[in-house]
């Protein structure tokens, strides 16, 4: 419990550093882990193709990030993907299910794990 607290802290801590948070926005943090052979260059590559595959087809203010550990396991990472709101998640990922992504289908098969993952809504503090 303690190790997930702390990568769910990492994950928000990424995202309230990031110039893309926008108010109300939605955040999807995943906490995934290398695969054997696999370094984190693989992963911001498949991230990439991801990232510009949703920004042409679903909404150009999408943002991704990946974070990785300083402390401890380095082979654990997470995925932090910023959305401007519930909607835009929504589509992303209905987006995501049509054939016209089947070239994402697999994507992250090869480098990643994902084991698992939350939906974040923030809303700013005044």
């Amino acid at each position: 419990m303690k190790k997930f607290v702390s990568i769910a802290m990492f994950a928000l801590a990424i995202a309230f550093a990031s110039n893309s948070v926008f108010a109300n926005s939605v955040i999807a943090a995943y906490t995934c882990e290398l695969k054997d052979g696999k370094e984190e260059a693989d992963v911001h590559a498949q991230n990439s193709k991801w990232l510009k595959w949703v920004r042409a087809n679903v909404n150009e203010n999408v943002e991704s990030s990946v974070g990785t550990s300083i402390v401890g396991d380095q082979t654990i990472f997470l995925f932090v993907d910023t959305y401007p709101d519930l909607n835009t998640w929504a589509a992303t990922q209905t987006a995501l299910d049509s054939d016209a992504a089947s070239e994402l289908k697999n994507l992250f098969d090869d480098v990643s794990e994902c084991t698992s993952n939350r939906l974040w809504k923030m809303t700013p503090t005044k």
